[in-house]
């Protein structure tokens, strides 16, 4: 094949393709390269390709190469490419040397394949596995598994627990072994019958538990079926209901009182969330209502000091900036409100969030002046969470540190703590610092430490924050003296 036939091979293919001299340098790309990185020819020969390899991955990257070059064998690593929009995706790079009849390397010819949306796809995976198996195994249920071959092939811990016994002594049809000898013949036809025909079951049998002592299970298996619905196998569950058994009319009747109680929850739960409904459409028509006529009042004075402006003495016009001041600061109570009376029912996803790059997001929105210096501790954390939510706390916190600053410049720290299940943050200012006697005051709704004549405040933000960070399960406080600064220290759920 002659070279123009090999390049213009290598560039339709869908992928980096790339070859390098004996030595390991390299000397030829293909146009996806160009077009992926956006680096030049005179950018990329040579070693010019690691600007573009994730620092992370740059040292074994060059520790494999440099291995493959030095041995003559095959090339293969994982590894993240910066594409020319900056985004850093996950590939997968392999490499062969080219040798001649005496087997002397004359050149090495490589690929780089995307396998970004792959690795994401199996973390997902990996995420869900292990959220499935954490919930079986704190599930007050036994449960087990089973494969399209009837074995059964898992068990969480409750039942491992119940049986004293080990996953690999219950596998297969172990489990079978601590089935009471009269309940075993008809449990298994039950079982093998509901298997065959791919449906529920539900069966009642003894179970020798741990201690040797039989006890009453109920015995409850669906069957599995993957996404393309081809079937998995099944999954139950069994719950002891010995005790029940001794007393079936009290159970009885406990079981119509659930019942019960379920559907007056059930219907409980229908009627608030059709409440909230309406809360939600009563708000958003009351702040319509209540905006319209604030905002004419804003443009009828803006109005009236244009058309008698040179009537107007500074008294005058101090007065209608002062109206037009409290006309937005109602504004934004009306809007503080609703955001209040959201928290904790508006549905939003949860994503993992960099709080390093959250934050940068913060800044750039509040644009703090120059003469404050925010800090933010380095390493902060990734977790999975709520975005919007934390997104709202930070803000929240870094403006107040600023606005209500007693000088025109000042530093503002945040830092980061892991704490095992959650992480604390701090929003740390050198202000005018909290009394104690008022830790408490400022997370309630309309509380305010200064005058709202001398800065805006509508004293709903904090109550905001305190709502949000409950509302995730997590607690906020501060520590301060008056004088010394103030830190605000919530807690978030990893």
């Amino acid at each position: 094949m002659s070279e123009k036939r090999y390049r213009d091979l290598a560039n339709a293919m869908p992928l980096i393709v790339w070859t390098a001299q004996p030595n390991g340098t390299m000397d030829y790309y293909n146009q996806w390269w160009f077009d992926y990185t956006g680096l030049t020819i005179e950018q990329s020969t040579g070693y010019g390709w690691q600007a573009i390899i994730h620092p992370d991955d740059l040292s074994e990257c060059l520790k494999r190469w440099n291995h493959a070059v030095s041995t003559g064998t095959f090339y293969e690593i994982e590894y993240r490419f910066r594409r020319k929009d900056g985004v850093y995706r996950w590939h997968i790079g392999r490499a062969v040397p080219v040798r001649d009849n005496d087997g002397q390397i004359l050149s090495w010819v490589g690929t780089a394949t995307d396998i970004d949306d792959r690795k994401r796809f199996e973390e997902a995976l990996k995420e869900s596995e292990a959220r499935f198996r954490s919930m079986a195994d704190n599930a007050p249920v036994m449960i087990w598994m089973s494969g399209t071959d009837t074995q059964c092939n898992w068990f969480n811990q409750p039942w491992l627990e119940f049986t004293g016994r080990s996953m690999e002594e219950e596998v297969g049809d172990g489990w079978a072994q601590r089935v009471h000898p009269d309940d075993k013949e008809p449990c298994w036809q039950t079982y093998l019958k509901a298997f065959a025909a791919r449906q529920r079951f539900e069966m009642e049998y003894r179970f020798q538990r741990a201690d040797g002592e039989y006890r009453w299970l109920v015995d409850t298996g669906v069957p599995r079926f993957t996404p393309s619905g081809d079937f998995a196998g099944y999954i139950g569950s069994c719950v002891d209901i010995t005790e029940r058994k001794a007393t079936e009319a009290a159970l009885k009747h406990r079981a119509e009182e659930l019942t019960y109680l379920t559907n007056v929850l059930a219907t409980t739960n229908a009627a608030l969330e059709k409440r909230n409904q309406e809360l939600d459409q009563f708000a958003y028509v009351a702040s319509h209502d209540l905006k319209a006529p604030l905002r004419a009042i804003a443009n009828l004075s803006q109005w009236i000091e244009e058309d008698i402006a040179d009537q107007l003495n500074a008294e005058n016009r101090r007065q209608m900036d002062l109206l037009r001041g409290r006309v937005h600061r109602l504004e934004a109570l009306i809007d503080g409100l609703l955001q209040y009376s959201r928290v904790g029912r508006t549905a939003t996803a949860t994503e993992l969030v960099n709080v390093q790059a959250l934050l940068n997001e913060v800044l750039t929105m509040l644009a703090p002046p120059p003469e404050f210096t925010i800090a933010i501790a380095t390493p902060m954390p990734t977790l999975h969470a709520q975005k919007l939510p934390l997104f709202q706390v930070f803000s929240n916190l870094i403006s107040n540190a600023i606005k209500h600053h007693n000088r025109p410049n000042g530093n503002v720290a945040i830092a980061a703590t892991d704490k095992g299940d959650y992480y604390e943050f701090t929003v740390s200012d050198d202000g005018p610092g909290i009394a104690p006697e008022y830790h408490e005051k400022v997370f309630g709704i309309f509380q305010t430490l200064e005058a709202r004549d001398k800065v805006e405040n509508t004293g709903v933000g904090l109550a905001i924050v305190k709502k949000i960070i409950e509302s995730q399960g997590g607690r906020i406080y501060i520590t301060s003296q008056e004088g010394q600064g103030a830190t605000f220290h919530f807690t978030w759920l990893k």
